[in-house]
């Protein structure tokens, strides 16, 4: 999370315009569609290099403070979810029931990465985190905790 020269957590700058469906600030400019923070990015920081997404560091979809985005592969921006996905049945992200006991997976590049068997989901949820942290570069929430 993006932190003040303090260690605080800085407050997030939310757009208070329109948002699409999927809770980012857009705007148009004729008939072209503009996400907010993209646009704050370009503006305040530089100009992304080409092919590169805008990631919300803080997770907020609606936040356009230039310090809480980075730009970001596909793959990075993806390495940053906060959470489980909706379906799961653990409520952990790449922590899974399987045969009596919890399974931990975890997938990078396109590759599955075992992270064993437990018998708690305490115990799946921090090996997940663990193997996410050897993995990924860009999986802030896993960091803070």
């Amino acid at each position: 999370m993006p932190t003040s020269e303090t260690g605080l957590l800085t407050q997030c700058w939310q757009w208070v315009g329109c948002t699409n469906a999927g809770g980012y600030g857009e705007f148009s400019v004729g008939a072209v569609h503009v996400k907010a923070h993209r646009y704050s990015y370009t503006q305040l920081v530089r100009q992304p290099e080409p092919g590169m997404l805008i990631d919300h560091i803080c997770h907020n979809r609606a936040c356009v403070r230039p310090d809480h985005l980075r730009e970001a592969t596909r793959s990075q921006n993806t390495q940053n979810l906060e959470g489980a996905y909706r379906n799961s049945a653990s409520g952990k992200r790449g922590v899974y029931w399987e045969k009596n006991r919890w399974r931990v997976i975890v997938r990078f590049n396109g590759k599955n990465y075992q992270g064993g068997r437990h018998d708690t989901l305490e115990q799946a949820d921090a090996a997940a985190i663990d193997l996410r942290n050897r993995l990924f570069t860009h999986n802030t929430s896993d960091r803070v905790q």
